[in-house]
């Protein structure tokens, strides 16, 4: 297990011990899950009985031409995410953010690398929103979607 597995590990349990909403998959099988919409259109996320609600929306998936302090191996490209807490206090979590190429490829979000634009994490109060540029290395085949992912399974899914 690497230093970044262990520090999102580590934040994800003490977020879940203090009560703020971390988008967990659904417990029952009539739960909705995956939502996929087109790219603009906000997506929630409910969690904790219902007492956490999040708004995530994501759009502009494109090849980047920002610098950001990574070792880019394959081609940059980025997508605007924002997340809205609509009920509670919400701790968003981009690196749930992947690309996804039509082959079902997966690209993580580079969340963990420092960009002037990237989108920071933290509490966000009910009412409150945060908007910033998630990145992803694509090594292959180029994305047309972006999904949420938890637990190894889709939550949300953006497409064109």
């Amino acid at each position: 297990m690497n230093i970044t597995t262990v520090a999102i590990s580590a934040v994800a349990t003490m977020a879940t011990a203090a009560g703020i909403g971390i988008a967990a998959p659904p417990t029952s099988s009539g739960d909705n899950y995956p939502v996929i919409q087109k790219f603009g259109t906000e997506e929630t996320l409910v969690d904790n009985g219902g007492a956490i609600v999040q708004g995530w929306t994501v759009s502009s998936l494109q090849p980047s031409t920002d610098s950001i302090n990574y070792p880019v191996r394959g081609k940059l490209w980025e997508a605007t995410a924002t997340d809205r807490a609509i009920a509670g206090t919400v701790v968003p979590f981009p690196m749930h953010l992947n690309a996804r190429a039509p082959s079902g490829q997966n690209y993580p979000n580079l969340a963990w690398v420092a960009a002037p634009n990237a989108f920071q994490t933290g509490n966000i109060g009910q009412g409150q929103e945060r908007t910033g540029k998630v990145y992803f290395d694509v090594t292959g085949q180029d994305p047309d979607g972006v999904v949420y992912i938890t637990a190894a399974r889709d939550l949300l899914f953006w497409v064109k």
